[in-house]
């Protein structure tokens, strides 16, 4: 058996073989690696003199002031450095190359190859990268260890990789390549290649070399030294070590449990004190940093810790939010990153003088205004309070900073608001002033300064009664009490007149508001002055009761006439009626309308009207007594107030003599006028009780002596007004007539005498009244002309008989004609328009429609009559004279009417057979027409003695009961139309 040292021994054998076979193994190992790190250190050495001279040599060229051209051009340091890589290469034996490479170099020679085009496309994906070593085999098989650094592109690197056009001139003229590199981007490589064949060979020397004395010495010393160490000092010194490393590692809590009175245990009981004593410290210092981090942080005001360099060292989370940067924006950067890119000069200079002032132990704020810049280029006004502090050795700025934004717009808020009431209070006409309680004036507008006097204008200050009475002592006594005094003492708004006398304007009248002009906190300061110069307007007051009284009388009389007009008449006839009450006497209203006094004035000329109106009522006032009232009511109206009569016979005798006075003749303008007048007699109380009612009793009987045949009176009787009701009802019925639908025609056959065949047929309307049935046309169609109405009937029969005329013609009666007649009030400018609407509307023919028109309506206004019915004509429409013979008509007007056709009166046919004279009037028309080449039609033929003597007589068409009589559209078919197959 071995014996314990053999044991240790043959144990401390084992363990050294093994241990030797293991330390030659990572010793081969580690020499590689010192040798790769000796190369890799030489790589590192080599890119910072590359680094370091190309900065140098590019920086020093381009200062130089040398020109770029075909000489100098291999100056550029990517030349100048490929030809020391090709001398490096000759010179050196070991195989190591270097240059800078890139994957669009300028130098052809530059130009990156497969190994180095893999390690920039390394360091752009890896951009934090600072260097790069990989193996790899070349062409011809040999083993190589490529080295690389990335190249990025600077500032100064755009000057020539940049735009083209901010290329020199030199290489802007040679190069078209390696432009458009942006700022970051990465350039190339600095691209170092080292051999490993020649690692591999040094490593395996050295090695063995190495073995042979590790393995003597190893041998020899190691058991002593082992055994002695290991037994004193190594394991004591391992735990010590350990334990250093730990606290260098920071953990503060490592102890170190060593006995004895040694050295090293001295050490050990001294490392445990220094732990307990730097834990403590630590503790302490790490509280105070979190606390002043804590404050630091929370601050609601933007801090930023700024070096001497300009550079942002540290900042809150208020200056982040302040700026608009992330914390990893703002850290270590510029502090003009915060500042416009160009302060202006009064900015700057209140900066430096700031920074330059600045002392360490001077613990007050610089506090200065200027404009800050946020992330997104927005410009903002910012309060800057820098002070300078020391932490060690370093001098550092502390900078707190308050977005003052809100407090600006404010600040210009009020401003523009001050601005605003001065522009307002400039820009009333009146001067206004605010006055303190010692007259001094606080505020004016522009019209109180321009009332300033010249030798005050000059003064800083000026005063009440300076200003607007221009004199050295306040106001006093009645004839100028002082404003300012009153509302101190009555503490309320008060109106006072002063007189001033001007030297351009004599004396004027000023009136003076004054209300109490308080501060904020509402106590009296004060009076605010308006000032008007009234002057004028008391004179137009008394202008205006000078013309009030003929203004009075012009409201109430007639301009044209000088009588009293509506207003004035209603309000002596009320006054009449009530005088009457109390004396049981009667009151007369003699309501006057001059009989066709719209032709005198439309045919004459309004002159002639006017004068005519004139002198009708100049004969009024004769014919009546002094406490009677004559009045023009509008128009051609006239009304008279006889008051205090006994009976109704002095009425009568009154309308008697304006009657005879009105009928002699008139000299207007040189023309003869012999003018007659309807009039309405109404009496007090017995036919009314109020003065409308009155009013309309007397119209009612005057529209009675209208129907009556004019030129004459009458008095108001009960039936009178129920016509006037019944009349109103139906005009009310009359107007819903058109919108319910209630209105329908009737034709009535049109058949020529010769061929005894159908040629056309005449509309006519008539009212299906709901209740009253069929109402005939002479009750309402004088109605409707009177009202207007007729305009809309007429317009719709024109569109019904048009609309049914060609409903037959498609049926197959194409020659059928429709007439239609026109009313008087219809028969304007205006009808040509209605005319073509139902032409276009219907589709009709316009030969196929003819109208009728009364002669009367045509005369009316004859000239006007030619024009408009040539325009009718010239549309295709046939034209007839309507009830020819009833009315007066111009042989040389009627020559100028493009009128086809004459109809002969019912009134002249009916009596034909027993009246001669009707006969003739007969025989003479169709002579007429056969003159004037016209056609003749007959209406109201009823018997076959009438028709034989029309035939006779040569008349072209003939109408009557005994032909047809008018019938609905269904039963005009059924009577007078077969049915035809369509053309």
């Amino acid at each position: 058996m071995l014996d314990l040292k053999s044991k240790l021994l043959f144990t401390i054998g084992t363990v050294f073989l093994i241990s030797f076979g293991i330390l030659t193994y990572f010793d081969y190992r580690n020499t590689r690696q010192e040798i790769a790190q000796a190369l890799t250190n030489e790589a590192r050495l080599i890119r910072s003199m590359m680094t370091a001279t190309r900065r140098v040599y590019r920086h020093q060229l381009m200062i130089s002031g040398l020109p770029l051209d075909g000489t100098t051009l291999g100056f550029l340091p990517a030349h100048a450095l490929s030809r020391v890589s090709n001398e490096f290469s000759r010179l050196v034996t070991s195989g190591l190359t270097f240059n800078n490479v890139s994957d669009r170099p300028r130098n052809s020679e530059l130009m990156a190859d497969r190994v180095e085009l893999e390690a920039m496309d390394y360091f752009r994906h890896n951009p934090d990268a600072r260097e790069r070593l990989v193996p790899f085999d070349s062409r011809d098989g040999e083993p190589y260890y490529h080295f690389a650094a990335p190249l990025w592109i600077t500032r100064d690197c755009l000057k020539c990789h940049g735009k083209p056009e901010d290329a020199p001139p030199g290489i802007r003229e040679i190069y078209n390549a390696s432009y458009h590199y942006e700022l970051g981007d990465l350039k190339g490589i600095l691209s170092i290649k080292l051999p490993a064949r020649e690692l591999e060979q040094r490593a395996i020397s050295q090695v063995w070399e190495s073995s042979f004395n590790y393995l003597v010495g190893f041998i020899l010393t190691f058991l002593a030294v082992f055994l002695l160490l290991k037994r004193t000092l190594l394991g004591r010194i391992a735990t010590l070590t350990r334990a250093s490393e730990s606290l260098a590692g920071g953990n503060y809590g490592t102890r170190i449990d060593l006995t004895g009175s040694d050295e090293i245990s001295q050490v050990s009981a001294a490392f445990n004190s220094m732990a307990e004593a730097i834990a403590e410290r630590t503790r302490n210092l790490e509280e105070n940093e979190q606390r002043t981090r804590s404050i630091f942080q929370s601050a609601g005001e933007g801090m930023l810790l700024v070096s001497d360099d300009g550079l942002i060292r540290d900042h809150n989370r208020a200056a982040e939010s302040i700026f608009g940067f992330t914390a990893e924006q703002l850290s270590e950067q510029p502090l003009t990153c915060l500042l416009p890119e160009q302060l202006s000069p009064v900015e700057r200079r209140r900066l430096l003088r700031i920074v330059s002032h600045s002392d360490p132990g001077d613990r007050t704020r610089q506090r200065i205004e200027i404009t800050g810049r946020r992330r997104s280029g927005e410009h903002f006004p910012m309060e800057l309070n820098i002070s300078q502090v020391k932490i060690g050795s370093r001098t550092l700025y502390l900078s707190i900073i308050e977005d003052i934004s809100e407090r600006k717009q404010a600040e210009q808020v009020i401003q523009e608001k001050q601005q605003f009431l001065q522009s307002v209070i400039d820009g009333v006409i009146d001067p206004i002033m605010v006055i303190g309680e010692d007259y001094r004036v606080i505020m004016m507008n522009r019209s109180a300064r321009d009332n300033v006097p010249a030798q005050f204008r000059a003064l800083s200050t000026h005063y009440c009664y300076q200003v607007s009475h221009n004199r050295d002592t306040p106001c006093s006594g009645n004839e100028h009490p002082c404003p300012l005094k009153q509302v101190l003492s009555n503490r309320r708004a008060v109106t006072l007149l002063h007189e001033h006398h001007t030297r351009e304007l004599g004396l004027r009248r000023i009136e003076l508001d004054a209300s109490p002009y308080r501060d904020s906190s509402g106590r009296l300061r004060g009076i605010i002055e308006v000032s008007k110069d009234i002057t004028e307007r008391l004179e137009t007051e008394e202008q205006l009761r000078d013309n009030e009284v003929r203004l009075s009388h012009l409201a109430q009389h007639d301009v044209l006439t000088g009588l009293p007009n509506r207003l004035l008449f209603h309000d002596r006839l009320e006054h009449a009626m009530h005088k009457a009450r109390r004396s049981g006497h009667q009151v007369a209203v003699l309501f006057l309308d001059l009989d066709r006094f719209k032709n005198i004035n439309d045919g004459l000329g309004h002159d002639v009207g006017d004068g005519m109106l004139r002198e009708v009522a100049s004969r009024l006032l004769r014919v009546i007594r002094d406490e009677d009232t004559v009045a023009r009511l509008g128009g051609d109206e006239f009304v008279i107030i006889l008051e205090d009569i006994p009976d109704a016979s002095s009425a009568s005798s009154v309308a008697r003599k304006c009657l005879a006075a009105l009928s002699q003749k008139m000299l207007i303008k040189g023309i003869d006028i012999f003018p007659t007048v309807s009039i309405g007699i109404a009496l007090f109380p017995e036919d009314e009780q109020s003065v409308d009612g009155l009013m309309k009793c007397a119209d009612a009987a005057m529209y009675r002596a209208k129907d009556g045949g004019r030129d004459s009176f009458q008095f108001y009787t009960r039936d009178m007004n129920d016509r006037t009701i019944s009349l109103l009802r139906m005009e009310g019925s009359l107007r819903h007539a058109l919108e319910k639908q209630q209105l329908l025609l009737h034709y009535q056959p049109k058949y020529d005498l010769r061929k005894r065949e159908l040629v056309g047929m005449e509309a006519l309307v008539r009212w299906q009244h709901p209740e009253k049935g069929l109402i005939p046309p002479a009750d309402f169609i004088p109605l409707a002309e009177d009202t207007g109405m007729i305009v809309a009937i007429g317009e719709w029969v024109l569109d019904e008989a048009c609309r049914q005329l060609r409903e037959w013609h498609e049926t197959g009666f194409r020659r059928l004609q429709v007439a239609v007649n026109i009313s008087a009030r219809h028969f304007n400018p205006s009808l040509l328009e209605t005319l073509d609407q139902v032409l276009m509307k219907t589709g009709l023919e316009p030969e196929c429609l003819e109208l009728e028109i009364t002669e009367s309506v045509l005369m009316e206004n004859a000239e006007a009559a030619v024009v408009t019915l040539h325009q009718i004509r010239n549309r295709g429409i046939a034209l007839a004279i309507d009830d020819f013979g009833t009315g007066y008509s111009s042989l040389s007007y009627l020559k100028q009417f493009p009128i086809g056709s004459l109809k002969i009166d019912r009134s002249f046919v009916q009596d034909v057979m027993q009246d001669s004279n009707d006969s003739a009037i007969v025989s003479s028309v169709v002579a007429l027409a056969r003159n004037m080449d016209l056609q003749v039609t007959a209406e109201g033929i009823e018997t076959e003695e009438q028709l034989r003597f029309i035939q006779d007589s040569g008349c072209d068409f003939g109408q009557g009961y005994l032909l047809g009589r008018p019938v609905d559209a269904s039963r005009f078919e059924a009577l007078h139309l077969r049915p035809r197959v369509p053309a």
